[in-house]
C-alpha cells in the first residue's frame, strides 16, 4: 500500500485521520472544525496535499484545549445535523 491508503502513523494524514475518529466528524463537519473545504481535507486526509504550517499548528492548539478544558472544546466542534424527515404520503395526480 502507498502512503495515500495507509498514512505513515506519524503524519499529519494519520494525526487528522484519528483525531477525526476520537472527535466523531465526518467529513463535512471536519473541514468546518478547520476551516476548509472537503475537497482540502480528502486531499489532507489522502496524503495528496500537505496542509501549511499553520494547520499542522491549528492541530496541536485544538489537542491541547481538548485535553485542557473539554468544554471549552466542545464549543469548537461544529454541530451534528440531524436527517429530516421525509414526508410520505400519496400523490394527487390531476388530469
Amino acid at each position: 500500500m502507498n502512503n495515500a491508503q495507509n498514512p505513515v502513523s506519524n503524519s499529519f494524514a494519520a494525526r487528522l485521520l484519528e483525531t477525526m475518529h476520537r472527535l466523531n466528524l465526518n467529513e463535512a463537519r471536519a473541514a468546518d472544525y478547520f476551516g476548509v473545504p472537503v475537497f482540502t481535507l480528502r486531499k489532507w486526509c489522502k496524503g495528496q496535499r500537505e496542509p501549511s504550517a499553520v494547520a499542522f499548528r491549528l492541530l496541536d492548539v485544538l489537542g491541547m484545549i481538548e485535553a485542557l478544558a473539554p468544554a471549552l472544546h466542545e464549543s469548537f466542534l461544529p454541530p451534528v445535523e440531524q436527517p429530516t424527515p421525509r414526508k410520505r404520503g400519496r400523490q394527487v395526480v390531476q388530469n
